[in-house]
């Protein structure tokens, strides 16, 4: 499918990744100019920024020209949150928009995490990095509940954005 702004390798950034299914919930991978316009359209009331950049169409084709795929997560037609996910040699790289307020308690990030590890699998890392923002005290929890552990890094503009790890083996 051909892409105005974006080049097909960029946004396809990894081969492995790919759609994915985990109980009620439908993680697509942004293709097109028309699924990125979706992702974007649909946080523009939805969310507060993501906190590592500010939410423009632009700035989501720069987070995928330094190689993060997009995906949208779905339940029904419904577009609950966006992830990213990027491969870095032996690490599979993470983050997440906020859910939408009306899915929160769903089990939705339990999932999310899950499909994380999925990806993990799919690529054979040595290790899943996540990183949330300091004052999101639902995605801490639930990185110490799944045993992430800091890192000790943080980034972001307000350098607020922590960095977390948990070891894995591909099965």
């Amino acid at each position: 499918m051909k892409t105005e702004g974006i080049k097909d390798k960029k946004l396809h950034q990894v081969e492995k990744m790919q759609d994915k299914k985990i109980d009620n919930l439908d993680f697509i991978l942004s293709k097109s100019e028309e699924s990125l316009n979706e992702i974007f359209n649909f946080n523009v009331k939805a969310f507060a920024d993501t906190q590592d950049f500010i939410w423009t169409i632009d700035n989501i084709k720069s987070e995928i020209s330094s190689g993060w795929s997009p995906y949208s997560v779905k339940m029904g037609k419904e577009v609950v949150c966006v992830l990213f996910a990027k491969k870095d040699g032996a690490s599979l790289l993470t983050k997440n928009t906020p859910i939408k307020i009306d899915f929160q308690g769903q089990g939705v990030s339990h999932k999310i995490k899950d499909f994380y590890e999925e990806l993990a699998d799919d690529h054979k890392v040595e290790e899943i990095r996540n990183y949330c923002p300091d004052d999101n005290f639902r995605m801490i929890g639930l990185n110490e509940s799944h045993h992430y552990s800091r890192t000790g890094e943080v980034s972001g503009p307000n350098h607020n954005i922590i960095e977390w790890v948990k070891p894995w083996e591909a099965k």
